[in-house]
Parts: C-alpha cells; sequence; structure tokens
C-alpha cells in the first residue's frame, strides 16, 4: 500500500492547459485530472519530458496561470506542486 504525502484533499477536474517554459515557449498541451491547493495531476496529449519547473496557462487567454514544480511524471501523467510564489 502506497502512502499519501498530500496535505491538501484532491479535487476531480477536467481543464485544458498549456505547459510552457521559462523562456515563453509552448511546451506541450494537457489536461488537469485533479487539483487541489497545493499541486494537481496533469495529462498530456503525448509523452513529453516536461522541465523540473515551468508556467502552466490554465486559461485560453493565459491570464490563469500557475508556476509549478514537477514532483514525478510517469509517461503522459504528472504530478505537480504550485509554488504560491508564482500564483497569478
Amino acid at each position: 500500500m502506497t502512502t499519501n504525502h498530500r496535505t491538501d484533499k484532491r479535487h476531480p477536474v477536467q481543464i485544458d492547459g498549456m505547459i510552457y517554459d521559462h523562456h515563453g515557449k509552448q511546451l506541450a498541451h494537457c489536461t488537469l485530472r485533479n487539483v487541489s491547493v497545493g499541486g494537481a495531476q496533469l495529462e498530456l496529449q503525448r509523452e513529453t519530458e516536461i522541465p523540473e519547473t515551468f508556467l502552466l496557462a490554465l486559461s485560453h487567454d493565459g491570464h490563469v496561470q500557475r508556476q509549478c514544480h514537477r514532483v514525478w511524471q510517469f509517461a503522459t501523467v504528472v504530478g505537480v506542486k504550485f509554488d504560491t510564489k508564482g500564483l497569478h
């Protein structure tokens, strides 16, 4: 049995997003599958290596963004922690 180290409860969602590197380059389309105050689980459309830190845009116009830290990645599924300093 695995141990859940999360402090906040995750809620299932289906929100389209886009992952950007620190230079503003688009890296991958994704879908948020679940989210909490502190993090989320992303599903990529195709297997793509995601950098340790990146910007996640959650709206078409880019106004809803989160700085993220990749915690783990298995193929097209990525667990991320939100950087509260990068809240927009």
